[in-house]
Protein backbone atom coordinates (compact mmCIF):
# COMPACT_ATOMS: atom_id res chain seq x y z
CA UNK A 1 0.00 0.00 0.00
CA UNK A 2 1.37 3.46 -0.70
CA UNK A 3 2.28 5.07 2.36
CA UNK A 4 1.92 8.42 1.64
CA UNK A 5 -0.41 9.50 -1.07
CA UNK A 6 -3.91 10.91 -0.61
CA UNK A 7 -6.11 10.88 -3.29
CA UNK A 8 -5.81 8.90 -6.47
CA UNK A 9 -3.30 9.83 -9.29
CA UNK A 10 -4.62 12.53 -11.50
CA UNK A 11 -5.27 11.35 -15.14
CA UNK A 12 -2.67 13.78 -16.46
CA UNK A 13 -0.12 12.89 -14.59
CA UNK A 14 -0.66 9.02 -14.65
CA UNK A 15 -0.14 10.12 -18.14
CA UNK A 16 3.55 11.83 -18.00
CA UNK A 17 5.25 8.17 -18.42
CA UNK A 18 2.71 6.81 -20.84
CA UNK A 19 3.95 9.88 -22.94
CA UNK A 20 7.69 9.77 -21.65
CA UNK A 21 8.29 6.24 -22.77
CA UNK A 22 6.24 6.52 -26.17
CA UNK A 23 8.59 9.67 -27.00
CA UNK A 24 11.74 7.27 -25.79
CA UNK A 25 10.79 4.30 -27.77
CA UNK A 26 10.05 6.57 -31.04
CA UNK A 27 14.08 8.32 -30.86
CA UNK A 28 15.19 5.58 -29.80
CA UNK A 29 13.97 2.31 -31.11
CA UNK A 30 12.92 3.81 -34.76
CA UNK A 31 14.90 6.97 -35.52
CA UNK A 32 18.04 5.67 -33.84
CA UNK A 33 17.51 1.77 -34.33
CA UNK A 34 18.33 1.22 -30.88
CA UNK A 35 17.52 -1.96 -28.52
CA UNK A 36 14.65 -0.96 -26.62
CA UNK A 37 16.20 -1.62 -23.29
CA UNK A 38 17.57 1.95 -22.24
CA UNK A 39 14.12 3.98 -23.75
CA UNK A 40 12.07 1.71 -21.87
CA UNK A 41 14.42 1.95 -18.60
CA UNK A 42 14.36 5.94 -18.93
CA UNK A 43 10.30 5.49 -18.89
CA UNK A 44 10.56 3.68 -15.77
CA UNK A 45 12.22 6.87 -13.79
CA UNK A 46 9.83 9.31 -15.43
CA UNK A 47 7.13 6.93 -13.49
CA UNK A 48 9.47 6.78 -10.54
CA UNK A 49 9.50 10.85 -10.31
CA UNK A 50 5.67 11.16 -11.21
CA UNK A 51 4.87 8.74 -8.31
CA UNK A 52 7.08 10.73 -5.62
CA UNK A 53 5.71 13.53 -6.89
CA UNK A 54 2.51 12.15 -6.26
CA UNK A 55 3.26 11.58 -2.23
CA UNK A 56 4.79 7.99 -2.71
CA UNK A 57 7.75 6.70 -1.15
CA UNK A 58 10.69 5.06 -2.98
CA UNK A 59 9.52 1.82 -1.24
CA UNK A 60 6.17 1.79 -2.64
CA UNK A 61 8.36 2.12 -6.12
CA UNK A 62 10.90 -0.56 -5.56
CA UNK A 63 7.49 -3.20 -4.33
CA UNK A 64 5.96 -1.90 -7.53
CA UNK A 65 8.94 -3.19 -9.55
CA UNK A 66 8.92 -6.33 -7.26
CA UNK A 67 5.32 -6.90 -7.55
CA UNK A 68 6.21 -6.44 -11.16
CA UNK A 69 9.06 -9.03 -11.89
CA UNK A 70 7.42 -11.65 -9.30
CA UNK A 71 4.62 -12.01 -11.27
CA UNK A 72 6.30 -13.14 -14.58
CA UNK A 73 9.24 -14.52 -13.03
CA UNK A 74 8.19 -18.22 -13.79
CA UNK A 75 7.94 -16.67 -17.58
CA UNK A 76 11.25 -15.58 -17.30
CA UNK A 77 12.60 -18.78 -16.04
CA UNK A 78 10.76 -20.60 -18.81
CA UNK A 79 12.77 -18.13 -21.06
CA UNK A 80 16.30 -19.53 -19.79
CA UNK A 81 15.12 -23.56 -19.87
CA UNK A 82 13.78 -22.72 -23.65
CA UNK A 83 17.50 -21.27 -24.49
CA UNK A 84 18.71 -24.51 -23.49
CA UNK A 85 16.50 -27.00 -25.03
CA UNK A 86 16.65 -25.46 -28.33
CA UNK A 87 20.84 -25.41 -27.66
CA UNK A 88 20.77 -29.20 -26.94
CA UNK A 89 18.15 -29.67 -29.60
CA UNK A 90 20.20 -28.40 -32.77
CA UNK A 91 23.35 -30.29 -31.38
CA UNK A 92 21.62 -33.52 -31.40
CA UNK A 93 19.60 -33.48 -34.71
CA UNK A 94 16.18 -32.76 -33.08
CA UNK A 95 15.66 -29.89 -34.88
CA UNK A 96 17.64 -30.12 -37.61
CA UNK A 97 15.97 -34.10 -38.47
CA UNK A 98 12.05 -32.15 -38.22
CA UNK A 99 13.59 -29.89 -40.73
CA UNK A 100 15.33 -32.53 -43.22
CA UNK A 101 11.49 -34.78 -42.99
CA UNK A 102 9.02 -31.89 -42.85
CA UNK A 103 10.91 -29.98 -46.12
CA UNK A 104 10.50 -34.12 -47.77
CA UNK A 105 6.87 -34.63 -46.58
CA UNK A 106 5.55 -30.63 -46.82
CA UNK A 107 4.46 -29.41 -50.07
CA UNK A 108 6.01 -25.62 -50.30
CA UNK A 109 2.64 -24.19 -51.49
CA UNK A 110 0.76 -25.54 -48.75
CA UNK A 111 3.33 -24.68 -46.03
CA UNK A 112 1.86 -21.93 -44.51
CA UNK A 113 -1.21 -23.24 -43.70
CA UNK A 114 0.12 -26.49 -42.96
CA UNK A 115 2.91 -24.80 -40.56
CA UNK A 116 -0.52 -23.07 -38.68
CA UNK A 117 -2.00 -26.84 -38.07
CA UNK A 118 1.05 -28.02 -36.86
CA UNK A 119 2.00 -25.42 -33.91
CA UNK A 120 -1.59 -25.18 -33.30
CA UNK A 121 -1.25 -28.66 -32.30
CA UNK A 122 1.57 -28.50 -30.54
CA UNK A 123 0.88 -25.57 -28.29
CA UNK A 124 -2.67 -27.06 -27.82
CA UNK A 125 -0.83 -30.12 -26.57
CA UNK A 126 1.73 -28.32 -24.48
CA UNK A 127 0.01 -25.57 -23.07
CA UNK A 128 3.12 -23.10 -24.46
CA UNK A 129 3.12 -21.03 -27.52
CA UNK A 130 6.61 -20.17 -26.92
CA UNK A 131 7.64 -24.25 -26.79
CA UNK A 132 5.70 -24.65 -30.07
CA UNK A 133 7.77 -21.70 -31.46
CA UNK A 134 10.90 -22.89 -30.13
CA UNK A 135 10.44 -26.45 -31.79
CA UNK A 136 8.37 -26.77 -34.50
CA UNK A 137 8.51 -22.74 -34.98
CA UNK A 138 12.74 -22.89 -35.72
CA UNK A 139 12.30 -25.98 -37.98
CA UNK A 140 9.48 -24.08 -39.92
CA UNK A 141 11.99 -21.11 -40.54
CA UNK A 142 14.44 -23.10 -41.65
CA UNK A 143 11.90 -25.11 -44.25
CA UNK A 144 10.79 -21.75 -45.38
CA UNK A 145 14.21 -20.43 -46.09
CA UNK A 146 15.04 -24.00 -48.20
CA UNK A 147 11.27 -22.81 -49.74
CA UNK A 148 12.15 -19.94 -50.47
CA UNK A 149 9.36 -18.46 -48.50
CA UNK A 150 9.79 -15.02 -46.77
CA UNK A 151 11.00 -15.57 -43.18
CA UNK A 152 8.14 -13.15 -42.25
CA UNK A 153 5.39 -14.92 -43.67
CA UNK A 154 6.71 -18.40 -42.02
CA UNK A 155 7.18 -16.49 -38.53
CA UNK A 156 3.77 -14.91 -38.77
CA UNK A 157 2.18 -18.51 -39.43
CA UNK A 158 4.50 -19.88 -36.51
CA UNK A 159 3.08 -17.08 -34.14
CA UNK A 160 -0.76 -17.26 -35.19
CA UNK A 161 -0.64 -21.42 -34.93
CA UNK A 162 1.31 -20.63 -31.61
CA UNK A 163 -0.56 -18.45 -29.90
CA UNK A 164 -4.46 -20.27 -31.46
CA UNK A 165 -3.60 -23.28 -29.84
CA UNK A 166 -2.18 -21.84 -26.54
CA UNK A 167 -5.13 -19.72 -26.32
CA UNK A 168 -7.99 -23.01 -26.37
CA UNK A 169 -5.70 -24.77 -24.52
CA UNK A 170 -6.72 -25.79 -20.69
CA UNK A 171 -3.12 -25.97 -19.69
CA UNK A 172 -2.20 -22.36 -20.72
CA UNK A 173 -1.43 -20.32 -17.99
CA UNK A 174 -2.60 -17.41 -19.77
CA UNK A 175 -5.88 -18.49 -20.77
CA UNK A 176 -6.10 -20.41 -16.64
CA UNK A 177 -4.93 -16.88 -15.84
CA UNK A 178 -7.78 -15.17 -17.46
CA UNK A 179 -10.46 -17.39 -16.78
CA UNK A 180 -9.28 -16.79 -13.07
CA UNK A 181 -9.07 -12.94 -13.00
CA UNK A 182 -12.84 -13.03 -14.61
CA UNK A 183 -14.41 -15.37 -12.06
CA UNK A 184 -15.02 -17.61 -15.63
CA UNK A 185 -15.44 -21.50 -15.23
CA UNK A 186 -12.21 -22.49 -17.57
CA UNK A 187 -13.97 -24.39 -20.40
CA UNK A 188 -16.97 -21.75 -20.48
CA UNK A 189 -14.01 -19.23 -21.14
CA UNK A 190 -12.58 -21.29 -23.89
CA UNK A 191 -15.37 -22.36 -25.45
CA UNK A 192 -16.96 -18.58 -25.54
CA UNK A 193 -13.75 -17.80 -27.25
CA UNK A 194 -13.88 -20.28 -29.48
CA UNK A 195 -16.70 -17.99 -31.15
CA UNK A 196 -13.75 -15.34 -31.95
CA UNK A 197 -10.41 -17.46 -32.36
CA UNK A 198 -11.75 -20.09 -34.45
CA UNK A 199 -13.49 -17.63 -37.60
CA UNK A 200 -10.10 -15.83 -37.29
CA UNK A 201 -8.13 -19.35 -37.76
CA UNK A 202 -10.02 -20.26 -40.68
CA UNK A 203 -9.74 -16.97 -42.19
CA UNK A 204 -5.96 -17.18 -41.39
CA UNK A 205 -6.08 -21.02 -43.18
CA UNK A 206 -7.81 -19.67 -46.26
CA UNK A 207 -5.33 -16.36 -46.98
CA UNK A 208 -2.13 -18.82 -45.88
CA UNK A 209 -3.73 -20.74 -48.72
CA UNK A 210 -4.12 -18.39 -51.46
CA UNK A 211 -0.75 -17.09 -50.38
CA UNK A 212 0.99 -20.66 -50.87
CA UNK A 213 -0.39 -21.12 -54.35
CA UNK A 214 -0.31 -17.43 -55.66
CA UNK A 215 2.81 -16.56 -54.43
CA UNK A 216 5.15 -19.37 -52.85
CA UNK A 217 3.91 -22.28 -56.17
CA UNK A 218 5.81 -19.90 -58.66
CA UNK A 219 9.15 -18.68 -56.42
CA UNK A 220 10.23 -22.03 -55.06
CA UNK A 221 13.49 -23.29 -56.14
CA UNK A 222 14.10 -27.12 -55.90
CA UNK A 223 17.92 -26.54 -55.98
CA UNK A 224 17.57 -24.52 -52.31
CA UNK A 225 15.57 -27.30 -50.97
CA UNK A 226 17.61 -29.95 -52.06
CA UNK A 227 20.73 -28.65 -51.30
CA UNK A 228 19.36 -27.51 -47.43
CA UNK A 229 18.28 -31.03 -47.31
CA UNK A 230 22.33 -32.14 -48.37
CA UNK A 231 23.65 -30.02 -45.75
CA UNK A 232 21.93 -31.19 -42.92
CA UNK A 233 22.41 -34.51 -44.17
CA UNK A 234 26.35 -34.24 -44.47
CA UNK A 235 26.54 -32.30 -40.65
CA UNK A 236 24.76 -34.18 -38.45
CA UNK A 237 23.83 -38.35 -38.35
CA UNK A 238 19.84 -38.25 -38.53
CA UNK A 239 18.05 -40.86 -36.54
CA UNK A 240 14.50 -42.21 -35.25
CA UNK A 241 15.65 -41.70 -32.08
CA UNK A 242 15.99 -37.59 -32.42
CA UNK A 243 12.26 -37.69 -32.52
CA UNK A 244 12.62 -39.12 -29.10
CA UNK A 245 12.86 -35.80 -26.98
CA UNK A 246 9.54 -33.95 -28.77
CA UNK A 247 7.69 -37.09 -27.77
CA UNK A 248 9.07 -36.93 -24.25
CA UNK A 249 8.02 -33.39 -23.65
CA UNK A 250 4.78 -33.73 -24.95
CA UNK A 251 4.08 -36.90 -22.88
CA UNK A 252 5.23 -34.96 -19.45
CA UNK A 253 2.83 -31.82 -20.15
CA UNK A 254 0.05 -34.19 -21.19
CA UNK A 255 0.61 -36.06 -17.70
CA UNK A 256 0.45 -32.41 -16.18
CA UNK A 257 4.47 -31.82 -15.44
CA UNK A 258 4.77 -28.60 -15.25
CA UNK A 259 6.31 -26.61 -17.95
CA UNK A 260 9.91 -25.98 -16.29
CA UNK A 261 10.65 -29.72 -15.58
CA UNK A 262 9.28 -30.70 -18.74
CA UNK A 263 11.30 -28.67 -20.66
CA UNK A 264 14.37 -29.32 -18.69
CA UNK A 265 13.50 -32.98 -18.79
CA UNK A 266 13.65 -32.49 -22.81
CA UNK A 267 16.94 -30.65 -22.47
CA UNK A 268 18.69 -33.53 -20.73
CA UNK A 269 17.18 -35.89 -23.48
CA UNK A 270 18.84 -33.83 -25.89
CA UNK A 271 21.54 -33.52 -24.44
CA UNK A 272 22.10 -37.19 -24.01
CA UNK A 273 21.42 -37.64 -27.91
CA UNK A 274 24.09 -35.21 -28.53
CA UNK A 275 26.24 -37.47 -27.12
CA UNK A 276 25.02 -41.01 -28.23
CA UNK A 277 23.90 -40.40 -31.60
CA UNK A 278 26.11 -37.17 -32.65
CA UNK A 279 28.90 -38.53 -30.88
CA UNK A 280 29.68 -35.24 -28.97
CA UNK A 281 31.31 -35.13 -25.31
CA UNK A 282 29.37 -34.19 -21.58
CA UNK A 283 31.95 -30.99 -21.95
CA UNK A 284 30.44 -29.80 -25.58
CA UNK A 285 26.70 -30.53 -24.39
CA UNK A 286 27.50 -28.12 -21.24
CA UNK A 287 28.54 -25.64 -23.58
CA UNK A 288 26.29 -25.80 -25.78
CA UNK A 289 23.95 -25.43 -23.05
CA UNK A 290 24.93 -22.21 -22.28
CA UNK A 291 26.39 -20.76 -25.53
CA UNK A 292 24.42 -22.36 -27.83
CA UNK A 293 25.54 -24.28 -30.74
CA UNK A 294 27.40 -22.66 -33.40
CA UNK A 295 28.22 -24.45 -36.91
CA UNK A 296 30.16 -23.67 -39.96
CA UNK A 297 29.03 -25.17 -43.31
CA UNK A 298 30.33 -23.14 -45.48
CA UNK A 299 26.83 -21.74 -46.30
CA UNK A 300 26.24 -18.48 -44.72
CA UNK A 301 22.30 -19.36 -44.63
CA UNK A 302 22.15 -22.56 -43.14
CA UNK A 303 24.64 -21.41 -40.61
CA UNK A 304 22.40 -18.83 -39.89
CA UNK A 305 19.57 -21.42 -39.32
CA UNK A 306 21.41 -23.67 -37.02
CA UNK A 307 23.89 -21.47 -35.07
CA UNK A 308 21.04 -20.59 -31.70
CA UNK A 309 19.96 -21.18 -28.60
CA UNK A 310 21.75 -21.53 -25.37
CA UNK A 311 20.72 -19.84 -21.88
CA UNK A 312 23.11 -16.82 -22.89
CA UNK A 313 20.70 -16.23 -26.38
CA UNK A 314 17.73 -15.67 -23.87
CA UNK A 315 19.71 -12.96 -21.83
CA UNK A 316 18.48 -9.81 -23.79
CA UNK A 317 15.32 -10.53 -24.20
CA UNK A 318 15.14 -11.48 -20.15
CA UNK A 319 16.68 -8.23 -19.49
CA UNK A 320 14.03 -6.54 -21.41
CA UNK A 321 11.48 -8.38 -19.61
CA UNK A 322 12.72 -7.09 -16.33
CA UNK A 323 12.90 -3.70 -17.82
CA UNK A 324 9.70 -3.86 -18.93
CA UNK A 325 8.14 -5.59 -16.03
CA UNK A 326 9.43 -2.80 -13.22
CA UNK A 327 7.92 -0.05 -15.51
CA UNK A 328 4.50 -1.75 -15.37
CA UNK A 329 5.44 -2.62 -12.02
CA UNK A 330 5.69 1.08 -11.11
CA UNK A 331 2.44 2.24 -13.07
CA UNK A 332 0.38 -0.84 -11.19
CA UNK A 333 1.62 -0.44 -7.95
CA UNK A 334 1.14 3.50 -7.60
CA UNK A 335 -1.86 3.59 -9.39
CA UNK A 336 -1.42 5.14 -12.77
CA UNK A 337 -2.56 2.75 -14.64
CA UNK A 338 -5.80 2.81 -12.61
CA UNK A 339 -6.49 6.19 -13.03
CA UNK A 340 -5.88 5.70 -16.76
CA UNK A 341 -8.43 2.36 -17.08
CA UNK A 342 -10.97 4.70 -14.42
CA UNK A 343 -11.10 7.71 -16.57
CA UNK A 344 -11.74 5.03 -19.86
CA UNK A 345 -14.22 2.75 -17.76
CA UNK A 346 -16.65 6.11 -16.71
CA UNK A 347 -16.91 7.13 -20.72
CA UNK A 348 -18.26 3.41 -22.07
CA UNK A 349 -22.30 3.58 -22.12
CA UNK A 350 -23.06 1.25 -25.07
CA UNK A 351 -22.20 -2.95 -25.57
CA UNK A 352 -20.42 -2.33 -28.56
CA UNK A 353 -18.04 0.79 -27.24
CA UNK A 354 -17.08 -1.19 -24.03
CA UNK A 355 -16.18 -3.96 -26.24
CA UNK A 356 -13.55 -1.88 -28.40
CA UNK A 357 -12.30 -0.05 -24.80
CA UNK A 358 -12.03 -3.60 -23.49
CA UNK A 359 -9.62 -4.74 -26.54
CA UNK A 360 -7.87 -0.83 -26.50
CA UNK A 361 -7.07 -0.99 -22.93
CA UNK A 362 -5.44 -4.70 -22.64
CA UNK A 363 -3.52 -3.52 -26.11
CA UNK A 364 -2.24 0.11 -24.54
CA UNK A 365 -1.28 -1.70 -21.68
CA UNK A 366 0.36 -4.06 -23.09
CA UNK A 367 2.25 -1.98 -24.76
CA UNK A 368 3.44 0.18 -22.01
CA UNK A 369 3.37 -2.55 -19.52
CA UNK A 370 5.22 -4.69 -21.63
CA UNK A 371 3.71 -7.67 -20.18
CA UNK A 372 0.42 -10.05 -21.14
CA UNK A 373 -0.36 -10.82 -17.33
CA UNK A 374 -1.26 -7.10 -16.30
CA UNK A 375 -3.63 -6.76 -19.98
CA UNK A 376 -4.87 -9.38 -18.64
CA UNK A 377 -5.34 -8.40 -14.79
CA UNK A 378 -5.86 -4.53 -14.62
CA UNK A 379 -8.72 -4.41 -17.26
CA UNK A 380 -10.09 -7.57 -16.22
CA UNK A 381 -10.63 -6.19 -12.11
CA UNK A 382 -11.78 -2.47 -14.11
CA UNK A 383 -14.33 -3.46 -16.33
CA UNK A 384 -16.30 -6.22 -14.28
CA UNK A 385 -18.65 -3.66 -12.68
CA UNK A 386 -19.12 -2.09 -16.40
CA UNK A 387 -20.25 -5.73 -18.00
CA UNK A 388 -22.64 -6.53 -15.08
CA UNK A 389 -24.00 -2.84 -15.51
CA UNK A 390 -24.76 -3.50 -19.07
CA UNK A 391 -26.42 -7.25 -18.46
CA UNK A 392 -23.43 -9.11 -20.02
CA UNK A 393 -21.81 -12.43 -18.91
CA UNK A 394 -18.12 -12.07 -17.55
CA UNK A 395 -17.00 -14.66 -20.27
CA UNK A 396 -17.61 -11.69 -22.84
CA UNK A 397 -15.06 -9.70 -20.56
CA UNK A 398 -12.42 -12.65 -20.74
CA UNK A 399 -12.59 -13.41 -24.49
CA UNK A 400 -12.04 -9.43 -25.05
CA UNK A 401 -8.89 -9.77 -22.93
CA UNK A 402 -7.26 -12.61 -24.40
CA UNK A 403 -8.23 -11.18 -27.46
CA UNK A 404 -7.01 -7.39 -26.64
CA UNK A 405 -4.10 -8.87 -24.38
CA UNK A 406 -2.52 -11.90 -25.24
CA UNK A 407 -3.55 -12.47 -28.87
CA UNK A 408 -1.84 -8.98 -29.53
CA UNK A 409 1.42 -9.36 -27.00
CA UNK A 410 3.83 -11.18 -29.67
CA UNK A 411 3.18 -8.02 -32.19
CA UNK A 412 5.01 -5.69 -29.84
CA UNK A 413 8.70 -5.61 -30.45
CA UNK A 414 10.00 -5.03 -26.52
CA UNK A 415 6.91 -7.01 -24.91
CA UNK A 416 7.86 -10.42 -23.30
CA UNK A 417 6.35 -12.07 -26.21
CA UNK A 418 6.83 -10.12 -29.04
CA UNK A 419 11.01 -10.31 -27.94
CA UNK A 420 10.49 -14.02 -26.87
CA UNK A 421 9.41 -14.60 -30.63
CA UNK A 422 11.86 -12.16 -32.50
CA UNK A 423 14.78 -14.68 -30.26
CA UNK A 424 13.83 -17.62 -31.28
CA UNK A 425 12.76 -16.89 -35.02
CA UNK A 426 15.25 -14.21 -35.63
CA UNK A 427 12.58 -12.20 -37.28
CA UNK A 428 11.48 -8.52 -35.44
CA UNK A 429 7.72 -8.97 -34.79
CA UNK A 430 6.88 -5.25 -36.98
CA UNK A 431 8.26 -7.94 -39.65
CA UNK A 432 5.79 -10.52 -39.21
CA UNK A 433 3.05 -8.82 -37.79
CA UNK A 434 1.39 -8.64 -40.93
CA UNK A 435 1.42 -12.43 -41.62
CA UNK A 436 0.49 -13.09 -38.24
CA UNK A 437 -3.39 -13.15 -38.88
CA UNK A 438 -5.11 -14.34 -36.32
CA UNK A 439 -3.55 -12.48 -33.64
CA UNK A 440 -5.08 -9.35 -35.54
CA UNK A 441 -7.94 -10.87 -36.92
CA UNK A 442 -9.50 -12.34 -33.37
CA UNK A 443 -9.48 -8.45 -32.05
CA UNK A 444 -11.48 -7.07 -35.24
CA UNK A 445 -13.93 -10.09 -35.10
CA UNK A 446 -14.64 -9.64 -31.39
CA UNK A 447 -15.46 -6.03 -31.97
CA UNK A 448 -17.46 -6.97 -34.62
CA UNK A 449 -19.43 -9.45 -32.43
CA UNK A 450 -19.61 -6.57 -29.91
CA UNK A 451 -21.19 -4.14 -31.74
CA UNK A 452 -23.64 -6.62 -33.94
CA UNK A 453 -24.41 -8.08 -31.00
CA UNK A 454 -23.44 -12.06 -32.22
CA UNK A 455 -21.98 -14.51 -29.37
CA UNK A 456 -22.77 -11.91 -26.96
CA UNK A 457 -24.02 -13.27 -23.86
CA UNK A 458 -26.29 -11.73 -21.68
CA UNK A 459 -27.19 -11.86 -17.85
CA UNK A 460 -29.84 -10.20 -15.69
CA UNK A 461 -28.27 -6.47 -14.97
CA UNK A 462 -26.87 -6.30 -11.47
CA UNK A 463 -28.26 -3.85 -9.89
CA UNK A 464 -25.58 -2.55 -7.38
CA UNK A 465 -23.22 -2.56 -10.01
CA UNK A 466 -25.58 0.27 -11.52
CA UNK A 467 -23.91 4.12 -10.95
CA UNK A 468 -26.25 7.04 -9.66
CA UNK A 469 -28.28 8.37 -11.95
CA UNK A 470 -27.02 5.60 -14.82
CA UNK A 471 -29.90 4.02 -16.83
CA UNK A 472 -30.19 0.13 -17.49
CA UNK A 473 -29.12 -0.87 -21.22
CA UNK A 474 -29.58 -3.74 -22.80
CA UNK A 475 -27.15 -5.87 -25.07
CA UNK A 476 -28.68 -6.22 -28.57
CA UNK A 477 -28.08 -10.21 -28.81
CA UNK A 478 -27.43 -12.96 -26.56
CA UNK A 479 -24.76 -15.93 -27.34
CA UNK A 480 -26.02 -18.99 -29.31
CA UNK A 481 -27.12 -21.83 -26.91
Amino acid sequence: MPTKQQQPVPFRAAMIPIAAVAIFLGIGTFLCDAEPHFPIFLGGAVAGLVAIHQGYSWQDIENGIKSGINRALPALLILLVIGMLIGTWVASGVIPALTYYGSQILAPTWFLPAILVLTSLMALVTGSSWTAAGTVGIAAIAMGQGFDIPAAAVAGAVVSGSFFGDKISPLSDSTNLTASVTDVELYTHIKHMLYTTLPAFLVALVLYSIYGVMVVGDSTSPDEIQRLQETLAANFLLSPLLFVPPFVVIALIVFKIPAIPALLTGTLVGGLLQMGVQGQSIDQVLDVIYHGYSIDTGWDIADRLLSRGGMSSMYSTVSLGLIALAFGGIMNRCEMLSSIVGKITGLVKTQGNLTLTTLITAFFINVFGANQYLSVIIPGQMFQGSYGRLGLHRKNLSRNLEAGGTLLAPLIPWNSSGVFMYTVLAVNPLSYAPFALLCWLTPLVAAAFGYTGVTIATVPVVEDDLQPGEQTSQPQASAPG
